[in-house]
């Protein structure tokens, strides 16, 4: 049965405990690779030019697999940290996103288990500072950065050169290409849309979406909104083929344009409460509390706000750094989606 759902942990939310790598000594980076290849969405590496839904879901996929053979730890692949000179903060540590092009299906799982064993590396070097590359870099006591704390929320002693990088709280994501296949129906013009310009006939409307809608294209109830997405877009593309630019509109005119509405109102919110707070330490707390207020308020279940919010915002809110405007779009659009589907 082909998987319709991930549910991975939030790496931003990840403890000592999780990543310690004295947890895990059994972990041996050289059967990585091999582990890598064994795990089920491995054999469906996508093709180079896949489109990004379901490339980015893949990635997710392999991800959750990495967790259950690994642990929550494992999440971290996608991540490293670089030293770098941040205007007016000097030099200090931000967490970046690893890029994993698809190319051959060796090459990608070759890069990926790369990518894997470069964590379990980088959180060995943390449990030490043994090039003292981080601790340098803390905030004094008493300055209000995050090392003052002794331990971590479980109580568990953190290594100095942890806290040191989660201390600035500042990440920085690749833009990604999320291009879509069909132009949105706003861009339409009245000589697109004018009923006198094209012949139309109602009447074969359920014959033609009887062809398009099948049992075997249909996804899942529940299914992830990625795959929502790029199914209601292979649908439009079939609409616009039989009867032209016009049918774009097909679903705008009766839930597009609530789900244009939820991406307006959830990109109002972050950047409302980014001013209001000036994006100071932990701003994206207080904007987290805000948009479940906004879910409350729209009737979505208690139950999904956390699994929502951290698929939507992904990590990419950091302290002191107001987001990119194609970032809040981004999570604008994440969220709007899974809304609008659920």
């Amino acid at each position: 049965m082909p998987q319709d759902r991930v549910d991975l942990p939030d790496f931003q939310r990840l403890t000592w405990t999780d990543v310690d790598p004295a947890g895990r000594p059994g972990f041996d980076p050289a059967a990585v690779a091999a582990l890598v290849r064994s795990l089920p969405p491995a054999a469906d590496v996508p093709p180079p030019g896949t489109d990004w839904r379901l490339a980015d879901f893949w990635r997710d996929r392999m991800t959750e697999a990495l967790v259950e053979r690994l642990g929550p730890w494992a999440v971290g692949w996608a991540h490293t940290v670089v030293l770098e000179d941040y205007e007016n903060r000097g030099v200090i540590p931000i967490w970046c996103t690893v890029d994993l092009p698809l190319t051959t299906p060796d090459e990608t799982l070759d890069r990926l288990a790369q990518a894997l064993v470069a964590w379990h590396e980088l959180t060995v070097e943390l449990a030490t500072d043994s090039r003292g590359r981080f601790t340098a870099t803390a905030p004094a006591a008493g300055s209000g950065g995050r090392l003052t704390a002794p331990a971590a929320g479980d109580g568990v002693e953190e290594p100095a050169a942890w806290r040191a990088v989660k201390a600035p709280g500042i990440s920085r994501w690749n833009p990604g290409d999320y291009t879509r296949k069909l132009p949105h129906p706003t861009t339409l013009n009245w000589a697109d849309v004018d009923p006198h310009t094209h012949g139309f006939d109602p009447a074969t409307v359920a014959d033609v979406a009887a062809g398009l809608v099948t049992a075997e294209t249909l996804p899942a109830q529940g299914a992830d909104w990625r795959l929502q997405d790029l199914w209601l877009e292979s649908v439009s593309i079939g609409f616009t083929e039989r009867y032209g630019r016009w049918a774009l509109g097909w679903c705008w005119a009766v839930g597009e344009s609530d789900l244009d509405g939820w991406e307006r109102a959830v990109a109002h919110l972050v950047t409302a409460v980014g001013d209001r707070t000036g994006y100071e330490s932990g701003w994206y707390s207080c904007c987290t509390t805000v948009l479940r207020w906004f879910l409350e308020a729209a009737g979505v279940a208690a139950d999904d706000h956390e699994r929502m919010l951290d698929h939507a915002i992904g990590g990419r809110f950091a302290s002191w750094i107001e987001p990119a405007p194609e970032v809040v779009a981004s999570v604008a659009q994440r969220l709007a989606g899974q809304v609008a589907g659920s």
